[in-house]
């Protein structure tokens, strides 16, 4: 840390240099070759700087580069100055080298104006109305950059080494060349948070930071520097954001006062982005030789098509409508070229007991590829190899040696095996419930592979199945029993007794329990209720059209309902009607004890 703490003192000491250097002040021509996306955003990039335009507002930037970019940009800055900029960046292994061209221009005729004499010793002078001269102003810069890691994988340095060209073209023609360069660092404490710091045209004069003009004049070009941040979080409903802000000072100019540039980018879509910022700048105040703070709001879209990205910016300066610029950048951003790519894809789901595991090899130096340690041919960069499945989870993984045996690329296959009935078909209403709860053993298919989703269950099987999914054993005493229609010498009379114990059941008033009874719609519902637990509310109004205001069970069922565990029953729920193994299979799936060995078996960042 302490030759980071050195790095910023170097930055801070060139500044101070610069600072020094003259009293004389040339502009940075480089001052809008941002690109059209930082413009949209009050060029907030210092923070974020992860594409191309961070070669001149922090070239620390370019290591976030996966591969290669470039960008071309036009406008007409406060609708008089053509502007136009182009760039490129290649990340390298040693670091990321860029190169970009900026250029403006300006034109305009004026009248010729002539000094008349309109009285003895009295002089005027009035513009030509037949005669005219012609101004022009050019200016162009090319910039050289390069970035690389710097101490800390998460710390990037880079450096912007700019050459400046000016004109100045009419009735006195005048030019000028410089010399300057850019510093940037970069730090990424963690995947949200960014941080950066850019000194800008850090060179003091003495080493070449400066522009000698034709008329012999030399004018050093203002240092400046700027710190910034930037938050990025995403989410699958919300997208992608981008929110951050940059402080700039210009310590050769003490007079200027400090501004901000605020940005927020979003993307709700992988294509499509909406930007919106407040780019501060200083203009004059009072008789003019004072500075103030303008507030410029800025705003801006994106469109991501294929490799290609079209930015567009809007721009106002100085609060003044007829200044508003708009911009317009084209990116290209070569795809990424992954070292090792394996199919299926990462999660994947089958219902198959094997899966085919294929890929290619982008990288040459990999010489042997191995899936869960097991070598497997592979030729012309490709392979392809079948393995088994186990029933649930699966981690299959690829590697990628290199002639020493030792593992230089590798991905990891995470692969859930459902069951697969030969009875439910791909369409079924509960096929994902039957198939979950069969792969987790809670409710298993027959010796045959089927499932019989249609068969009806007596009530002392779905008791036990229940007793069997709260791992509650039979009861091992007997005495006394509860209900006359069941001997305590019958297997059954166990499980039967230890559902009562534990108040899953209570039989009939005439105190029987009738196990070999089909379970109906009301049974299945109150049983499953008393076994998960549910606390019973009262009831505002009745959950089905056929169950009365005073139905016994009426708080069972509405439970029952508002837990998802009745999704097959609409309107009506025909309480009655027997339920088949499908229906019981439903509502199972919402039992919350089960409802969580779901969701840990669909959870793909667990158990693999």
């Amino acid at each position: 840390m302490k030759k980071i703490g050195v790095l910023i003192l170097l930055i801070g000491l060139c500044l101070a240099a610069a600072t020094a250097a003259d009293v004389k002040f040339s502009s940075d021509v480089t001052r809008l070759a941002v690109g059209a996306r930082p413009l949209g955003m009050g060029r907030m990039f210092t923070g974020l700087s992860d594409d191309l335009s961070a070669m001149y507002l922090n070239p620390a930037g370019l290591t976030q580069l996966n591969t290669s970019q470039w960008l071309t940009m036009s406008g007409k800055f406060i609708n008089q100055v053509n502007y136009l900029a182009l760039a490129a960046a290649l990340p390298t292994k040693s670091g990321a080298l860029g190169i970009g061209y900026s250029g403006a221009g300006l034109g305009f005729t004026v009248p010729v104006l002539n000094l008349v004499e309109i009285a003895t010793g009295e002089y005027r002078v009035i513009p030509s109305t037949t005669e005219s001269v012609s101004y022009d102003y050019n200016n162009s810069a090319l910039a050289f950059s390069y970035a690389a890691n710097f101490l800390l994988p998460r710390l990037s340095v880079g450096a912007t080494l700019k050459l400046f060209s000016e004109t100045f073209g009419g009735a006195a023609a005048v030019s000028g060349q410089g010399t300057d360069l850019d510093l940037g660092l970069l730090f990424k404490p963690n995947n949200y948070l960014s941080l950066g710091v850019t000194g800008k045209n850090i060179l003091p004069a003495n080493l070449g930071g400066k522009m000698t003009w034709s008329t012999k004049l030399v004018e050093a070009i203002p240092a400046t520097l700027i710190s910034g941040a930037n938050l990025q979080f995403a989410s699958a409903r919300l997208g992608r954001v981008n929110m951050g802000a940059d402080y700039e000072l210009q310590p050769s100019q003490p007079s200027i006062p400090g501004f901000w540039h605020i940005g927020l980018e979003w993307w709700p879509l992988k294509n499509f982005a909406l930007r919106g910022g407040l780019d501060q700048d200083v203009i004059g105040s009072g008789s003019g030789t004072g500075l103030t703070v303008s507030n410029n709001p800025t705003a801006g879209v994106s469109l991501y098509f294929s490799d290609f990205r079209f930015d567009y910016a809007y721009h106002r300066y100085n609060d003044v409508a007829n200044n508003d610029t708009q911009y317009f950048s084209l990116s290209h951003i070569q795809p990424e070229t992954i070292p090792l790519q394996v199919f299926p894809g990462d999660p994947f789901i089958t219902r198959e007991s094997t899966v085919v595991v294929s890929g290619i090899v982008n990288d040459s130096n990999v010489k042997q590829i191995t899936i869960n340690g097991q070598p497997i041919s592979f030729s012309q960069g490709k392979f392809s190899y079948e393995t088994s499945l186990l029933l649930g989870k699966n981690t299959i993984l690829v590697a990628g040696l290199n002639r020493q045996g030792k593992i230089i690329r590798k991905e990891r296959l995470r692969v859930l095996r459902l069951i697969k009935f030969s009875d439910v078909t791909l369409d079924y209403w509960a096929r994902n419930d039957i198939e979950l709860l069969g792969t987790l053993n809670i409710m298993p298919g027959f010796i045959d592979g089927t499932f019989k989703p249609e068969k009806m269950v007596s009530r002392v099987d779905y008791l036990m199945n229940l007793l069997n999914i709260g791992k509650l054993p039979p009861s091992t005493i007997l005495t006394p029993f509860p209900f006359r229609d069941v001997q305590t010498t019958e297997v059954i009379a166990p499980y039967v007794k230890s559902g009562h114990d534990h108040k899953l059941v209570k039989g009939y008033p005439d105190l029987t329990f009738r196990p070999w009874r089909l379970l109906n719609r009301v049974e299945g519902a109150l049983m499953t209720v008393r076994f998960s637990q549910i606390k019973l509310s009262d009831v505002l109004e009745r959950p089905y059209l056929d169950i009365a205001a005073r139905h016994w069970a009426i708080k069972e069922i509405t439970a029952a309902k508002e837990h998802s565990m009745l999704q097959f029953a609409l309107e009506y729920l025909y309480p009655r009607k027997e339920l088949p193994r499908s229906e019981l299979a439903a509502m199972i799936a919402y039992v919350p004890l089960v409802r969580l060995q779901i969701e840990e078996l669909l959870n793909f960042d667990v158990g693999y």
